[in-house]
């Protein structure tokens, strides 16, 4: 499947946009093909669906606010588009029921300055690419970069973590 680039006239892949997000560990793993075991369109719409919900879990700075609800909507579109344009419909079913199930423990947490143990912070962050795993999508040893991963995150710019709003 191909995307058209913003005011180019060429085009992007899914593995186009996965390549362009911040480099780490979790982007490593689903650029190695060999990680991947269905579909790796459907992997890599899953992992820009999971960008997506943790991209607005982080309040930015005044002036990126604009740019970083735009780049979660992107996230979120490209997933729509590429799981609908492959039938994978029931995916997408699950990952939105996965959604309501995480917003709704993030707001619990948040309206109740909740603590959190590690597994639930992994849980919440996590919960979609748990999904690709324990459906065969992808290599368990996504756990592994996962743990790695989860180690070096800054937790305390989650807002459900600091109990703080995106207002001034």
């Amino acid at each position: 499947m191909k995307y058209l680039k913003e005011q180019q006239n060429d085009y992007k892949t899914l593995s186009d946009l996965v390549k362009a997000l911040e480099a780490n560990e979790i982007t490593d793993f689903f650029i190695d093909d060999n990680n991947i075991i269905g579909e790796t369109y459907i992997a890599e719409a899953v992992l820009l669906f999971t960008y997506a919900l943790n991209t607005l879990d982080i309040i930015p700075d005044n002036q990126a606010r604009e740019k970083h609800v735009l780049m979660g909507d992107y996230y979120f579109s490209e997933f729509y588009f590429a799981l609908s344009q492959g039938g994978h419909m029931d995916i997408v079913y699950d990952m939105v029921t996965i959604s309501k199930d995480l917003a709704s423990k993030k707001s619990d947490i948040y309206a109740n300055t909740r603590m959190i143990d590690e597994h639930e912070l992994k849980y919440l962050l996590f919960a979609p690419l748990f999904y690709l795993i324990d459906n065969g999508y992808v290599s368990s040893t996504l756990y592994q970069v996962i743990d790695k991963y989860y180690k070096s995150l800054d937790k305390t710019a989650l807002t459900y973590i600091t109990n703080i709003k995106g207002e001034d």
